[in-house]
């Protein structure tokens, strides 16, 4: 299952959810859907720094596993809507709920879900995602003999999708 299709699965799993989206560690969403009939709260820039600031803050929590165990969720709750996120594999699953929704059941419900499907769960982006221009890039970064850990930085990408791409260009 795709990332696109996993957001959607996720959206359907309860009313009070307005949107779910499949994100990369970097907080580049590849992969999101809103329920058509929810107002959008945060528009342009304001929504990519919401994106990365999860990423990092989900990233940044997961150095206390040993101590803690396993992270399961962050959640924010503002006035107007409860963000939730949620790593899932290599990614995190970003969702935005009403205020007064039960976030600790949307989280139940959601893990659940993720559990039942993690075999068949691929949430890497096709390459069409990647515009010609950063392909390019990529591959006179790859020449160069830069590493792909460096590669997926200076491109924003994931660094599965740069082993990916980096396969397709040999």
């Amino acid at each position: 299952m795709k990332a696109e299709q996993f957001s959607k699965n996720v959206l359907s799993l309860d009313p009070g959810i307005r949107f779910a989206g499949v994100m990369e560690k970097s907080g580049h969403l590849h992969a999101g859907v809103r329920r058509s009939d929810t107002e959008e709260y945060l528009k342009g820039r304001n929504t990519e720094i919401s994106f990365a600031q999860s990423a990092y803050i989900v990233d940044l929590r997961k150095m206390f596993t040993q101590e803690l165990g396993s992270l399961r969720s962050v959640i924010y709750a503002y006035d107007k809507v409860k963000l939730i996120s949620i790593p899932v594999k290599e990614h995190v699953l970003v969702i935005s709920t009403e205020p007064r929704t039960d976030s600790d059941a949307i989280v139940e419900k959601v893990l659940s879900y993720i559990k039942s499907v993690e075999p068949e769960l691929s949430l890497y982006p096709p390459a069409n995602i990647v515009d010609e221009e950063k392909k390019e890039a990529l591959q006179n970064l790859y020449r160069s003999g830069i590493s792909e850990e460096l590669i997926a930085e200076q491109l924003d990408l994931d660094v599965n999708t740069v082993k990916m791409l980096i396969a397709e260009i040999k």
